[in-house]
């Protein structure tokens, strides 16, 4: 939805990733490993003359449903170990290393080019973007059938839906026909 909140930078990268899905409306945008290849690309995480396998494609859609739970912290959801054992999976497999850059600066990178280096690569970027102080303003929407990644701009960090016209009216109207529900 062309409405909802955008992250930058590191966050940026971490969220469009996380929403190469919407979970509640659809569509899935890694639906075999040629449209993972493209979005690899089109991010510069790969190049064009990388190839994509199925497996691949299996590894990259639970890295991104690894890092939606890691994501949920923010918004009070649990992680799971899963979610830790295929973040640490995917650092392991592509062999991050800390480099120091030309401009002095460290940063990591995978020992390894393809897919595995690309996957790497974005576990590092969730390193980077975890330090960064707005880390706490990337969440998931309250929702449970959404579960969509947004950047929360309000103020005191306290908003719970990547919108509040649908997600958050649909889950306050629930709400209120359960209570009102209750009392009846």
């Amino acid at each position: 939805m062309a409405d909802r909140q955008i992250a930058t930078g590191d966050l940026g990268l971490i969220q469009a990733f996380v929403n190469t899905v919407d979970l509640q409306d659809g569509p899935e945008e890694l639906t075999d490993p040629n449209t993972l290849k493209s979005w690899l690309v089109a991010q510069g995480l790969i190049d064009e003359s990388q190839d994509v396998d199925a497996s691949d494609l299996g590894h990259a859609i639970a890295l991104r449903e690894a890092i939606r739970g890691v994501i949920g912290a923010n918004s009070t959801f649990p992680i799971y170990p899963v979610d830790i054992a295929t973040l640490n999976g995917a650092a392991a497999a592509s062999g991050l290393r800390m480099r120091f850059g030309a401009d002095g600066k460290p940063r990591l990178e995978p020992a390894v080019a393809g897919v595995v280096g690309a996957m790497g690569r974005i576990v590092a970027t969730l390193y980077a973007a975890m330090e960064d102080e707005s880390w706490t303003r990337l969440k998931l929407c309250g929702s449970q059938t959404c579960r969509w990644a947004f950047y929360d701009r309000s103020k005191n960090h306290s908003s719970r839906w990547c919108k509040m016209a649908s997600c958050g009216n649909r889950e306050k109207a629930r709400r209120f026909r359960a209570h009102s529900a209750g009392r009846a």
